[in-house]
This record gives C-alpha cells, structure tokens and sequence, in this order.
C-alpha cells in the first residue's frame, strides 16, 4: 500500500492536480509572473536567440558546418547568441552520430555559455551601471568556461564521425525545405525556452508575494534564491539592492556561469534523447558558477582595489 501511495506516476499526478488548484485559487500571481516571463523573452530573448536558431540550423542542414571542427562550432554560436545553444548543437551532434556520450558531456562542459552583449550590455552596463564590470563578468564567464572544459574533458580528442555517416546523410538536401525546417525547429526551441522561463518566473513571484523574501534582510541571500531559479530576476536584483561593487560582481559572475534552474532545464530539453544525466549536467553548470566567481574576484582585487 505504501509503495502503491509513493508511486513515482500517482505523485506526479497529484502535483499536477495541485498546480492546477494553485493557478485557480491565485490566477494574478500566475498571471504576473506570466508576464515579466513573456516581456524577458519576448525583448531579450527571441531578438536574440532566434536568428541564431535558424541560420544555425539551415547551415547545419545544408553541410557547411560539416567543416568546422567539432569543439568549435557549439562554443562559437553561443557565445554569438547564447544559452540554450551550446546545448542544443551539441545535441544535435550526439543525435546524429558524430561524438559519443563522454565527447558530449566535454563539449557542454565549456560550450555552455552566453553571449556578450548580454553580459556586459544587459548585467554590466544596465544592471550594474559599469560597462568595466560588464567587461570583467565576460573575461571571468570565458576564463571559467576553458577551465571547466579541462575539468571535464572537454578538449580530450573528439571521434568526429561525420566522415563516416552514409552518402545519402551527407547530400545537400532542397535549400527551400532546409531553410523551412530550421524555422519550424527554431520556433519549438524557443517556445521551450519560454515555458522554462515562464515555470521559475512564477515560482519566484509566488515566493515573493507570499512573503517568503521578506523573511530575510540579507539581500545577497534573496539575489542568490532568485538567481538560482532564473539568472536575469537574480542579476536584477543584486542590482536593485545595496550589496556593494564588488558583491555585485561576484554574485552576478556565479549566476550568469551557473544559469539557474531554468537555463539548466532549457539546456536538458535541447538534449532530449542524448541519455543526458541531469544531475552531471548540474555539477557542470555549478563548477562554471564558481570558477567564474572566483575569477571576478581575483580580477577585481588585483584591477580595480
């Protein structure tokens, strides 16, 4: 009886029942947090992602990338147009055939990044008011990122299979078609991204309205709570607090390497079907946080003290 109570479908379930029951009872908590979700995404996110999405995929589909070196060209589109990307090439890499599991663990270990204009324009220049601190979160962001792909494995040798996938695989299909399916991919990636966001979002405007940020004056602790469900809420609000220069920095360093929840939950939906295990993909994500931080520390120390 008691297995059949914990049984992994019931609670499932059960927790769909009650989330349904929240939204009812609470329909302008949902309602708010649905908002600011569509307004990031919908100003920051599609502009920016989008593009990148299908130019990436329409010359994925017609062989080009074929040409670039594997370890490359994940790392290089995202730091172009940011996270999920890195994810999702590299999951496209590991669907097709052309690197195995350990080669696909290595190439997210430094490809999961973001790309600059968000970091030094969005967190430096308009959350934290110093474009110097923008360029820093970078420095430290990237910095991270290489070390953590040592870490990991992530430049051990690659067995690039695409030399070895049938003729018919490697043909250059109908550009129209192409260009058609990139579009159509492109718009369920980003649709995604949106519900991840949209979840956190409203996770954290529920834990704000009930008071539970209230609890604590320790703004640093209420930006670390926030930024670890959705990085963008927990930047802004090391921004809006008095924490200090080199607080923010830090605290803005680890959020942006580590993601949060929901980019952590964007990236495992772009690598659907990949035998992803996400609690590695977690120790992954959180050793980038902390290399970063540590990073902007010592920068800062020796630059700016």
């Amino acid at each position: 009886m008691g297995s059949y109570f914990f049984d992994k479908k019931r609670i499932i379930v059960l927790m769909g029942f009650a989330v349904c029951i929240y939204m009812v009872a609470f329909p302008e908590i949902i309602i708010k947090g649905s908002k600011i979700a569509i307004d990031i995404w919908l100003n920051s996110i599609v502009p920016v992602i989008m593009p990148f999405f299908i130019v990436a995929g329409f010359l994925k589909g017609i062989g080009i990338c074929d040409s670039i070196p594997v370890r490359i060209y994940p790392l290089a589109m995202a730091v172009l147009s940011g996270y999920p990307m890195g994810a999702k090439i590299a999951g496209d890499y590991y669907r097709e055939g052309i690197i195995d599991s350990r080669n696909l663990y290595g190439l997210l270990s430094y490809s999961m990044v973001t790309g600059p204009a968000f970091i030094i324009g969005t967190v430096g220049v308009s959350m934290l008011g110093s474009y110097k601190l923008g360029v820093i979160l970078a420095v430290s962001h990237y910095g991270a990122a290489m070390i953590n792909g040592l870490i990991f494995g992530g430049f051990s040798p690659v067995k690039d299979d695409r030399n070895n996938l049938p003729k018919s695989a490697r043909e250059i299909p109908d550009y129209y078609k192409v260009l058609t399916d990139a579009m159509l991919n492109s718009f369920k990636s980003v649709a995604i991204i949106l519900a991840y966001i949209m979840i956190f979002m409203i996770l954290c405007t529920s834990l704000d309205s009930f008071g539970l940020f209230s609890l604590t004056s320790n703004k640093t602790l209420e930006a670390l709570i926030k930024g670890f469900m959705e990085m963008t809420v927990g930047c802004g609000s090391v921004a809006g607090g008095d924490v200090g220069e080199m607080s923010s920095l830090i605290i803005c360093s680890f959020l942006i390497s580590f993601g949060g929840l929901s980019v952590l939950g964007q990236s495992v939906s772009m690598l659907n079907n990949c035998a992803i295990k996400g609690f590695r993909l977690f120790k992954i994500k959180l050793s980038h946080g902390i290399l970063s931080a540590i990073i902007a520390f010592a920068i800062f120390e020796i630059m700016i003290q």
